[in-house]
């Protein structure tokens, strides 16, 4: 079997993070390829090289010019040189550009994943609900991730990391030693709501809680508007940049919570990544998060009251604490990578008739 995995960029998200892992897993017992529709948002490149992961960046700049055809014909060069294909398409545009592929070889299995419970595009549900045929299944992450524009019987397989990796042996947070290090790790989009977190602070500087400091890991297209507002209401004191990182690890071990103030998801990689760090989480109760955190093992809040929830955590972190080791007792198992990329496996095999072994 030869597993395609056909992802609309190699940029720095949730998504593109999990093309890597399922790759790494793969990679070195079946053929393993990766194609990025992007040649610009490849903020990942690197790390595929390092774990000589074979790549292709198609260099498609638009759906409506010559370099779509180009792409396609590269694609087709490519692939077609295997037997027992199953391509995973990741995100929106990969699944319309492995549709089109379809058109030309109409038994290869396509597996898609949107990554996301939401699309506010109406066009693009539209189209994802006009090539469903094309596609031999859909992955979803929770019964919430069900939509019309998806396959009827989608199939849920969580997001997943390598719990080993984020076992820091971190020591108890002493207050006296640092200020409470607040954790926003993502991509600074309208999604991911950069921009409330100063609200937040200003909301915890109202009631004279200043022994803080947030620190942004990413890059997005907020981030002048976010660097502006600091400056303007003159917060540099408790807020760090740190722009997009190849690696997160040193900042989920450094830090005392993570907080997520997005207004729609998926299943984001990093709250994967926090509960196996054993780091407590303040995120909003959206996409399929509230399907796997709640008030025991997290932290689920509104942004009005968000910044009330950030200060619970500081008060009472021995509790934090509790709440995220339950997490890690609840999801260990279930969002381990191994498991969840043998989960994608049978899912492969299946689409090509292969026997499950």
């Amino acid at each position: 079997m030869t597993i395609i995995h056909l992802s609309s960029t190699l940029g720095g998200g949730g998504a593109e993070q999990m093309v890597l892992q399922l790759a790494r897993q793969s990679n070195s017992s079946h053929k393993t390829i990766v194609f990025s529709l992007s040649s610009t948002l490849i903020a990942l490149e690197n790390r595929f090289k390092e774990h000589d992961i074979e790549y292709h960046l198609l260099g498609v700049t638009s759906f409506k010019s010559r370099t779509l055809f180009t792409a396609l014909k590269t694609f087709k060069n490519i692939v077609n040189q295997y037997d027992d294909v199953v391509i995973h398409c990741h995100l929106y545009h990969a699944a319309i550009f492995g549709a089109l592929y379809k058109l030309s070889s109409p038994k290869t299995p396509l597996i898609f994943t949107l990554h996301s419970n939401e699309i506010e595009n109406h066009r693009r549900k539209v189209m994802l609900f006009l090539t469903k045929s094309c596609r031999a299944k859909d992955i979803i992450f929770s019964e919430k991730g069900k939509k019309w524009y998806l396959k009827r019987k989608s199939q849920i397989i969580p997001n997943g990391v390598n719990f080993k990796d984020f076992d820091f042996n971190k020591k108890p947070f002493n207050k006296s030693h640092k200020p409470f290090q607040f954790l926003f790790l993502g991509r600074l989009s309208q999604e991911k709501s950069p921009l409330r977190m100063l609200t937040a602070a200003q909301q915890l500087l109202a009631q004279n809680i200043d022994d803080f400091v947030i620190n942004f890991v990413g890059d997005g297209p907020l981030i002048d508007d976010l660097m502006s507002a600091i400056k303007t209401h003159k917060l540099d004191k408790h807020f760090k940049m740190f722009g997009f990182q190849d690696d997160v690890k040193p900042f989920l071990a450094k830090a005392d919570c993570l907080v997520l103030p997005s207004l729609w998801e998926g299943l984001p990689v990093v709250i994967i990544e926090a509960a196996a760090a054993k780091l407590p989480i303040i995120s909003t109760p959206v996409g399929s998060i509230p399907d796997f955190l709640n008030d025991t093992n997290a932290y689920l809040s509104t942004l009005d009251e968000f910044h009330t929830t950030m200060i619970q955590v500081i008060r009472d972190y021995k509790e934090a604490l509790e709440k995220s080791e339950k997490l890690f007792k609840d999801i260990a198992s279930e969002f381990e990578i191994k498991n969840v990329f043998n989960t994608h496996l049978k899912l492969y095999r299946s689409s090509l008739k292969q026997p499950l072994t």
